[in-house]
């Protein structure tokens, strides 16, 4: 079957006529293609927009959450800190208490220390006197029954005085009133008493002369002064010829002025009336003393 050919729409165109409407009419084809691909590519480039907004967005979320994060722990350590700051203190407050106590407590401990050398030093120096007086005592029970005749007889007594031994003689047994010459019976009396004292070798002695408060009524002696050193002499000089050394012998008067009894009555007066022969006391020389030099003579030109 055939088809007869359409008749042109534009019948009276020449055909540079009608490429010329063909041309014309495609442009409007084309701009609307373009205007959609620019359509289309402002839309992927909308798209992309959108997308990388939103991603900067979760990220600034993130960042902001880590931030938080970040600041909240630093919020607790800052708080931590501060805690560990305040104990820091509490602990060094203490530790300046301790020190403290500490130095108290090792300066009461050195007191202590002091305090018990000190109580060791008395300690051994009580031990020391306890010896020395239970030698005292033993020489004082020796010394007492050799002179136990004596004793009995009335001629003589053995007392403790100042801390010192004594060997203490009446003046009656000795010397006439107001004399120092020794009677017959003085002088064997005084030869007893130098056998038995001179076997303590390592002792000295002092002859100590006593009288009483009633004033001396002889010419020979000026005073009781005299008369009591007088007597202590005589006694010294008796005792070395019984055997006893000289360097071992001081003589000393009293007067009245060491009695050992009142001389308001006739009995105390008597009393008064007497020879001591004092053993010196036996003491511990002090260290560093006896090392002391001599004081020097005045110094040559």
């Amino acid at each position: 079957m055939r088809h007869s050919p359409q008749p042109s729409p534009h019948p009276q165109l020449r055909d540079d006529e009608t490429m010329h409407l063909e041309v014309v009419g495609a442009r409007p084809r084309s701009n609307t293609g373009r205007a959609v691909r620019v359509a289309v590519l402002l839309f992927a480039v909308a798209a992309a927009l959108v997308y990388y907004a939103s991603q900067l967005w979760l990220q600034q979320q993130t960042t902001s959450a880590a931030l938080d994060s970040v600041k909240s722990d630093l919020v607790k350590l800052e708080r931590k800190s501060s805690e560990r700051g305040s104990k820091l203190v509490v602990l060094e407050q203490q530790h300046d208490e301790r020190e403290e106590l500490l130095e108290q407590a090792n300066a009461k401990a050195l007191e202590l220390n002091t305090a018990l050398a000190a109580a060791q030093t008395r300690l051994d120096a009580l031990d020391q006197e306890r010896s020395q007086i239970k030698e005292q005592l033993a020489e004082f029970r020796q010394l007492t029954q050799q002179f136990q005749r004596m004793i009995d007889s009335g001629r003589l007594e053995v007392t403790f005085r100042r801390g010192r031994m004594v060997v203490q003689l009446p003046e009656q047994v000795l010397f006439p009133s107001g004399s120092a010459e020794l009677t017959d019976e003085g002088s064997k009396s005084l030869d007893e008493v130098a056998k038995i004292l001179r076997t303590i070798r390592d002792r000295r002695f002092i002859v100590a002369g006593h009288t009483d408060n009633v004033p001396v009524a002889t010419e020979r002696y000026a005073s009781n002064w005299e008369l009591s050193s007088a007597r202590a002499v005589k006694v010294t000089r008796e005792l070395i010829r019984g055997g006893l050394r000289p360097e071992q012998l001081v003589a000393a008067g009293y007067s009245e002025y060491d009695p050992v009894a009142r001389n308001v009555t006739v009995s105390g007066r008597q009393e008064n009336r007497r020879i001591e022969i004092i053993l010196e006391p036996q003491l511990m020389p002090l260290p560093g003393l006896e090392q002391a030099k001599a004081p020097q003579g005045p110094a040559q030109p």
